[in-house]
């Protein structure tokens, strides 16, 4: 399928141009039209707004129109004509009928999210299996009553009890001594999965918000290791659930002890105090009730609260992941989600504005992203899901993250695949989907390694993380092939001492590619105009002024296929990195082929017009 005679529009710098009050967008028409209006809501009611021709050129039209900023958000999308006949055009792409607004373009009105996160990169640890203080390897002699000690070689179990009390004695300290490690890599942000004392390995039952778990080392462990990164040019991100406490948590003891203590209305107790509501019916997570002030106030709304405390002082985190975001707030018929996101956001924006704000999201995100709320989320049905469903092999026992079902992985082609990103990421707004991470696995899913089988899989992977819009997001381990068919099972310990064992191919990957991320504006913040796909190959361009950067990515075998690039002045096209089969050919044409599962990423210098 060729995309390369469709209109095209995103919400990149290339594209749209704030001018105090007023917006300008712009929109490219492949062939022209009779006329092109932007379609604008505001308080409800649509109107349309015709725009104007600003340049032609190699057969193809731009145009361009000023919107009224909106309070909120400014929702719109193009209608193009021809012959009076409409081609609608939304974040989803072109449309020959009438489209609901939900795949609408949108600008926020709110003060912009740190200006330095879609340019790095995310490294994901669970600290337990990280590493341990000292290279030793036996069963920890010291661990706590509930835990049970492991041999650092000793494989996860996949479910159960007994997998959150397994113990393998990560440390802070031991994340500080392998700093090196992820420098090499690329990575610039290390984000800590929980670090406050629980009762689980996992600790997102926390018993206290107060302190780091001395398992862990303690504050003075966390502080050396934020002083460390920084050292590095790196940031620290905490994990904190503000979905539920564990039922060890002071809160919640005091809650239950008494029934007219203020913690009491921290809770759902439907039968004060064995009967609460927990997280999907886990007693051991009881959910918080965001109706109550004071629990605002502890959570996110006072100075010393467990949000804004960490974010500030002599070594403050650089941001906070969310967990279960998606679920903070509601109950039934009760939502408070989006007045608890935009409360903490501005409360962050107030405190620490560089500070990233992440929530952890497994579905439809769009909804919850459109008003001043989180910054990014973890975007699992706009990224995960569809690499998995093309580049999976089927592995028996796999299924997807967090996905309690007996259900098979799914299974697409490569169109699919594409059509799959664009309706999934629709309803982003672009400023959201570019603060937003894309992981191919996470402590809550299976290894992609597993998920692929194969090193060249894996690293097509890698190449879409590292091109597509989104943060690429490694979860520690990924990098050196480590295996796993589940979440529980992903959460295996780094083999520091058995280097022969890493997949040297794979970190080479990694590495190259996220080098290309970090070094290229237009794979940070640049547009995204897709090209080309069929049911082995994907193509696309990612484009920022003057940069273009040619992305293809195959699961198998295909033909030559010959790529337009329309008004794009990129003869000077080079090849920057290549892997697996495939294969490019940019003499006076672009052409691309492969003879197996692979990727390309050519870079050039384009010319766009100007704004009018």
């Amino acid at each position: 399928m060729r995309f390369s005679h469709d209109p095209h529009h995103d919400g990149s710098p290339d594209f749209v141009t704030p001018n105090g009050g007023h917006v300008h967008v712009r929109v490219r028409v492949p062939g022209g039209a009779d006329g092109v209006y932007a379609r604008l809501v505001e308080d409800g009611e649509a109107v349309l707004i015709e725009a104007r021709l600003e340049h032609e050129a190699d057969g193809v039209s731009w145009y361009g129109v000023d919107l009224p900023r909106l309070e909120v958000v400014t929702t719109y999308r193009f209608a193009i004509v021809r012959d009076r006949r409409y081609t609608w055009l939304n974040q989803e792409g072109p449309h020959d009928h009438e489209v609901t607004d939900d795949g609408d373009f949108r600008l926020l009105d709110s003060p912009a999210p740190p200006a330095w996160v879609p340019a790095t990169t995310v490294y994901q640890i669970f600290p337990d299996r990280f590493a341990r203080d000292d290279d030793s390897v036996d069963s920890p002699a010291d661990h706590p009553e509930w835990a049970l000690p492991r041999d650092w070689d000793h494989e996860p179990a996949g479910s159960g009890l007994l997998a959150s009390r397994e113990f393998y004695g990560g440390t802070l300290e031991g994340v500080r001594r392998h700093l090196d490690h992820l420098a090499d890599l690329g990575a610039e942000v290390v984000y800590l999965t929980p670090f406050f004392p629980a009762g689980s390995t996992h600790r997102y039952d926390a018993s206290s918000f107060d302190e780091v778990d001395p398992w862990l080392g303690g504050d003075a462990a966390l502080s050396a290791l934020v002083r460390e990164a920084r050292a590095r040019g790196m940031r620290v991100m905490g994990d904190l659930t503000t979905n539920h406490t564990g039922d060890e948590h002071e809160w919640f003891r005091a809650a239950k002890a008494d029934a007219d203590s203020p913690e009491a209305g921290f809770y759902y107790f439907t039968s004060h105090p064995e009967e609460y509501v927990s997280w999907l019916g886990v007693r051991s997570l009881p959910k918080l009730d965001y109706t109550d002030s004071e629990l605002r106030e502890r959570v996110y709304g006072a100075d010393d609260s467990v949000l804004v405390s960490r974010l500030v002082g002599e070594d403050p985190l650089d941001g906070w992941r969310i967990d279960v975001a998606n679920m903070t707030g509601r109950l039934g018929a009760l939502d408070l989600n989006h007045e608890v996101s935009g409360e903490i956001a501005a409360r962050m924006r107030e405190t620490a504005p560089q500070a990233w704000l992440l929530a952890e999201h497994f579905y439809d995100a769009g909804p919850d992203t459109r008003h001043d709320g989180w910054h990014g989320v973890m975007n699992y049905a706009g990224f995960t899901r569809p690499v998995w469903a093309w580049l999976n092999t089927g592995p028996e026992g796999v299924r997807y993250a967090a996905t309690h079902t007996s259900a098979p992985l799914p299974s697409s082609g490569a169109a699919e695949t594409v059509r799959a990103l664009r309706a999934a990421n629709a309803g982003l707004p672009w400023r959201v989907r570019t603060h937003s991470v894309n992981a191919l696995s996470t402590h809550d899913s299976a290894r992609f390694r597993t998920v692929v089988g194969d090193a060249v899989r894996q690293a097509v992977g890698v190449a879409a993380q590292a091109t597509l819009p989104g943060v690429p997001f490694v979860f520690a381990g990924d990098e050196i092939g480590l295996l796993g068919r589940d979440g529980e099972n992903s959460r295996r310990t780094m083999p520091w001492h058995r280097t022969q064992d890493w997949d040297t191919e794979v970190l080479a990957a990694h590495r190259r590619l996220l080098a290309l991320h970090r070094e290229l504006p237009a794979l940070q913040s640049g547009g995204l105009r897709w090209l080309d796909t069929g049911e082995h190959h994907m193509t696309f361009l990612r484009t920022l002024g003057e940069q273009v950067v040619l992305v293809h990515l195959t699961d198998g075998a295909h033909e030559a296929v010959t790529c337009a690039l329309g008004d794009l002045d990129a003869r000077d096209l080079k090849v920057v990195e290549s892997g697996g089969g495939a294969k490019a050919r940019l003499e006076g044409e672009v052409a691309l082929e492969a003879d197996g599962p692979g990727f390309v990423v050519a870079v050039g210098t384009g010319t766009l017009p100007t704004p009018a």
